[in-house]
């Protein structure tokens, strides 16, 4: 049977197409709580990083301002290009230019230095502020200016520096044909302010340059930092999700004024810990729908489908031929119902079968009743002609041994067909019928009967193999030189495991034609002829006796001659 079919697949198919869908809304539901979480926390963090950089920016802007200021109206500044170097003019216009620069640096606490570079005398005026990390040596930015600085434009805003290895932003703003003013400010003094700001567990702010090189601290290894750049570089997307390896989602703002990048690195964990409770509900909710169902199978199971099953199994006993068998009772008032319906269904069942079997018996007891009396008159009338020759002749001992034989077999004619005889009985009313043969023809006819000794007492229905021994001489027997010879011959299965015993009949006569056998084959019957209707008979009590247990085989021999096999089981 298709398990399609079955009451647990569909019971199964039901809750599944029950269970998924809500599955699948909650999981979409988790999906999309999780997405609109993640797009409010990117857009409080870039909030606030547009607010951090907008602060940054203004400071910039101002600086930038007072540089312009510097550049262009401070008089000290103008007059510092037209003196010739050398000359007191241009040292007291250098010392007044430095006076005002490290005057109006305490005024802007991001500034690292202040400078005034003159292309044309390549002379260079610094002011540092106050703990300025910014070497003493000017050698770093006298280079940076040769090669870098005189090629940018105004426009080009705040660039990022390395100064002894401390990440800065440097801005230069031309005053006259050759003469530079500039400011350098590090970066940590930019992101002091953006240090205050409270952080959840494992957040960084980082800022990049716009070749994603880090400006300030992180603890990330080289080899994720690596990929956290290609990312900053390859979008412009305001916040999207990394992996390194942990999930991060990264929030980035670029500056308006300056290359700098600002960027806030947050587990996502974190960001989802508001909605932990709901992934663990969301993760735990199948493991509860899968045990769910098989409590559900187990009930089921137990309520329905076992009741279902013992009903099955009762069909099959009495598919089987068990017509004894009985459904318990039920607890449950409707397979209560069905189990008497089906113990009453089997009763009626079981005395209808008994019935009709009772009646095929009597009509078998009676076939065989008839067809035992159906004495063949020839016989009769030859054998007792025999008789009155031998007595006519006065062979008076060969008469009564004639007599005594018929006596015998006729006794065993009229005997009980529900009578189970022995195989020797059997053999001794075989004896007395071919001894009456060999009687009728002393010079034609001879027989032999084998049999083991320890088959002797085993039971067979009476008369059950003598039509074949009959069949052999009124059909097989022939006149020839030879003569005619019958041989008997029962014996036990050597076969392992077998529990029968085999009864063969084969003679030297003209045997089966080629017709009988296929007839045999086909029908189970040789011809149409009297004969015929032993044989029939041997089979059905075989089949009432045995059931599929016994087989007959019929065939030829070697050589010539019939030969009749009939294997019976043990009893």
């Amino acid at each position: 049977m298709n398990d399609r079919n079955s009451l647990i697949f569909k019971f199964v198919s039901v809750f599944m197409i029950i269970s998924l869908p809500m599955l699948l809304l909650l999981f979409f539901s988790n999906s999309y709580a999780m997405n609109l979480v993640r797009e409010q926390v990117a857009q409080t963090n870039s909030s606030l990083l547009s607010g951090q950089m907008s602060y940054i920016d203004n400071k910039l802007s101002e600086i930038n301002t007072y540089m312009f200021r510097l550049a262009l109206q401070d008089p000290a500044v103008i007059s510092l290009e037209l003196q010739p170097r050398g000359s007191d003019e241009y040292l007291m216009t250098r010392i007044a230019a430095a006076n005002t620069m490290e005057k109006d640096i305490n005024y802007y606490s991001e500034l690292g230095a202040l400078f005034i570079y003159s292309t044309k005398t390549k002379d260079l005026v610094m002011t540092r502020a106050n703990g300025s990390q910014i070497p003493q040596k000017e050698d770093f930015l006298q280079e940076w200016l040769r090669n870098e600085g005189q090629s940018l434009d105004q426009g080009d805003g705040w660039r990022t520096i390395m100064v002894a290895n401390l990440p800065c932003v440097i801005h230069v703003v031309k005053s006259g044909q050759s003469l530079y003013v500039g400011s350098i400010i590090p970066i940590q003094s930019l992101a002091a302010p953006s240090n205050k700001v409270p952080l959840v567990a494992d957040e960084q702010i980082i800022f990049f340059s716009d070749q994603a090189e880090p400006l300030t601290a992180t603890n990330i290894s080289p080899v994720y930092l690596q990929q956290l750049t290609s990312k900053i570089l390859k979008t412009d997307k305001a916040f999207h999700t990394v992996e390194i390896p942990d999930k991060y989602l990264l929030v980035t703002n670029r500056s308006q004024v300056s290359n700098m990048v600002m960027t806030v690195l947050l587990p996502e964990k974190s960001v989802y810990k508001q909605l932990s409770l709901l992934q663990k509900l969301i993760y735990f909710l199948p493991f509860v729908i899968g045990c769910f169902l098989i409590i559900n199978l187990v009930l089921l199971k137990k309520i329905v489908l076992n009741p279902i099953l013992r009903v099955i199994r009762a069909m099959r006993r009495i598919q089987e031929g068990d017509l004894t068998y009985r459904m318990p009772p039920s607890h449950s008032k409707e397979l209560a119902l069905l189990s008497e319906t089906f113990n009453t269904m089997s009763a009626e069942i079981s005395s209808l079968k008994i019935n009709v079997y009772e009646e095929h018996i009597k009509t078998q007891q009676a076939e065989i009743k008839h067809l035992q009396l159906q004495i063949n008159p020839h016989f009769l009338l030859n054998s007792l002609n025999i008789a009155y020759n031998l007595i006519a002749t006065k062979k008076s001992e060969l008469a009564q041994k004639m007599m005594v034989h018929l006596m015998h077999y006729f006794r065993s004619m009229i005997r009980s067909p529900q009578k189970m005889v022995t195989i020797r009985e059997e053999m001794k009313h075989i004896d007395h019928y071919l001894q009456i043969h060999k009687m009728r023809f002393p010079l034609h006819f001879d027989y032999a009967i084998e049999m083991d000794e320890h088959v002797g007492e085993l039971l067979i229905p009476s008369l059950i193999f003598q039509p074949f021994v009959e069949n052999a001489i009124i059909h097989g027997m022939v006149m020839q030189e030879e003569g005619f010879r019958l041989k008997i011959s029962c014996y036990e299965e050597h076969a392992d495991h077998s529990r029968g015993f085999w009864i063969q009949i084969a003679d030297n006569g003209n045997g089966f034609s080629e017709q009988a056998l296929r007839k045999f084959v086909t029908s189970g019957q040789t011809s149409e002829e009297a004969g015929n209707l032993g044989i029939h008979n041997v089979k059905q009590r075989l089949q009432a006796y045995y059931a599929n247990e016994a087989r007959l085989m019929i065939g030829n021999g070697l050589e010539k001659g019939a030969v009749v096999r009939l294997f019976m089981p043990k009893k």
